[in-house]
């Protein structure tokens, strides 16, 4: 857990519980921690002004063993020293408790710190900066707050939302009745006392909140549909494009163009998904989940190319078309009449092709031998129609390999890094171009989706030189560093 991370932080913020850690005494007690922690709360505020320091670091070792397999964050309220002698992830402070930068000298860099805001002047203080995350406290009135300024109320939320780009948390007087009203003011986090602590079962009352939650804003994710064949080895293809849309946040989805019977040695057989079946399985997906943007792979025959131009007639959706023709291993996997319906039908409409240097070669029908030959072909292929053609320089014969992309203005990008030497090269070029994919449908735009997508495949690669499966190519490490599912539209984050 990266838990200052403001994504990551703001999903464990979600729904905040405030308890004053007499469960923790008990067997029977921590069971009610554990239900609420197994039913989605995110993060658990131990606010206890009455025991005494042992008392708070035992009760706080115990939460975070409790909390530990969920993921859940724990903070401790007020106190630097507890927090730091219970290893607590962080710590939340008020006003007038210990000023945030003796809080972040404490505990280091990678504590939680939190800050209360009472007055909506407080929104200007300098502490603001420094806090990972905002309480506007109180929303309402509430008996488990006395002595505190007036209510902010949903208005003064609002406002509170629009002056920071901070997680926000709303704290004070609410319960099931409010929390729809509060969530929609667009806060982060919802911090709840005795809607959990006085509840007869507190897994139903936590259920019961976060389905709440989702019904009042639920999210909307970055979705990305994988037309292409499938790898039986998992390697390339439908299969490591779903990997790598999982890996870096997105949902994936796939339409099968193909079976392929292959292994690490190479393809032993395809068997072609008939027509009018791709069309039924794009049609589905598009017509209820819908997508982002899409991918496209293996493409075996002119009957399947169609089927896919007229898909980007009826959908006209950001497109990434990586025309398999020649696998790693070099098995021709398309006929050339394919190949010339592929480029008469697609390349106008998709936003970005990326061939190797077999492919490329194939695509222009002439012989590739070096970058300055590739780049030339690229640009071929823009002025027959492509918007954009990135050349990928990992089958040239040199020491450093060299993508560069080539659209109407020339080459707008280019980056290259010395050769790896691997045998774990499987399905490179199909995680690149999904990873461009689901950087494009997260909102980048081309050239910044191309550049992380570049970084995020040398990456996977050079995790993925140890691996040892099967006697020929290897596939990259997709899951080196794997990012959650997060909404799309977060216009604080």
């Amino acid at each position: 857990m990266n838990a200052r991370d403001p994504r990551d932080l703001r999903q464990r913020l979600r729904l905040y519980w405030v308890m004053d850690g007499s469960d923790l005494d008990s067997d029977i007690g921590q069971g009610r921690v554990i239900d609420a922690l197994q039913s989605g709360v995110g993060c658990i505020q131990l606010r206890d002004k009455r025991s005494d320091t042992q008392t708070l670091i035992k009760r706080t070792q115990t939460l975070m063993r409790l909390a530990r397999p969920w993921r859940v964050l724990v903070i401790v309220n007020d106190r630097v020293d507890v927090a730091l002698a219970a290893g607590a992830h962080g710590v939340h402070l008020g006003q007038s408790d210990t000023p945030l930068a003796e809080a972040r000298a404490t505990l280091g860099q990678h504590a939680v710190i939190g800050l209360s805001l009472e007055h909506p002047s407080e929104l200007a203080s300098a502490d603001v900066a420094i806090a990972d995350y905002l309480a506007v406290s109180p929303v309402f009135d509430t008996p488990t707050k006395t002595n505190t300024a007036p209510a902010w109320g949903l208005e003064g939320l609002r406002r509170a939302r629009l002056a920071t780009r901070s997680p926000l948390v709303a704290i004070g007087g609410i319960d099931a009745a409010r929390l729809p009203a509060v969530w929609d003011t667009g806060v982060d986090g919802v911090a709840v006392v005795r809607a959990i602590s006085d509840a007869a079962d507190t897994g139903a009352a936590v259920t019961q909140l976060r389905s709440l939650m989702s019904d009042a804003r639920p999210w909307r994710v970055p979705r990305v549909l994988s037309i292409a064949g499938s790898d039986s080895s998992g390697g390339a293809g439908i299969q490591a494009d779903l990997k790598t849309l999982a890996a870096l946040g997105c949902h994936g989805m796939s339409a099968v163009t193909a079976l392929t019977a292959q292994n690490s040695l190479g393809v032993q057989a395809i068997h072609a998904a008939p027509p009018a079946f791709l069309a039924q399985q794009i049609t589905s997906v598009l017509g209820d989940i819908g997508a982002d943007v899409l991918k496209i792979g293996m493409l075996h025959d002119e009957a399947t190319v169609d089927v896919v131009a007229q898909a980007l007639q009826h959908h006209p959706l950001p497109a990434v078309l990586d025309p398999v023709m020649v696998a790693t291993s070099g098995d021709a996997l398309i006929t050339l009449p394919t190949v010339r319906r592929l480029r008469e039908q697609l390349f106008g409409a998709c936003t970005l092709i990326t061939p190797n240097l077999d492919e490329l070669g194939l695509l222009v029908e002439r012989r590739i031998d070096t970058l300055e030959d590739a780049l030339s072909a690229a640009q071929t292929l823009v002025d027959q129609g492509a918007r954009a053609v990135l050349v990928k320089g990992g089958h040239l014969q040199t020491a450093r390999m060299t993508d560069t992309l080539v659209d109407a203005s020339g080459v707008c990008w280019q980056r290259s890094a010395p050769r790896l030497i691997s045998r774990n090269l499987h399905g490179t070029g199909c995680s690149l171009s999904s990873a461009i994919a689901a950087f494009l449908a997260q909102g980048l735009d081309l050239v910044d989706a191309v550049d992380a997508a570049h970084h995020w495949v040398r990456c996977a690669l050079l995790a993925g030189i140890d691996l040892r499966l099967g006697s020929g190519h290897g596939p990259l490490n997709h899951f080196h560093n794997p990012r959650p599912l997060m909404p799309l539209e977060n216009p604080h984050a």
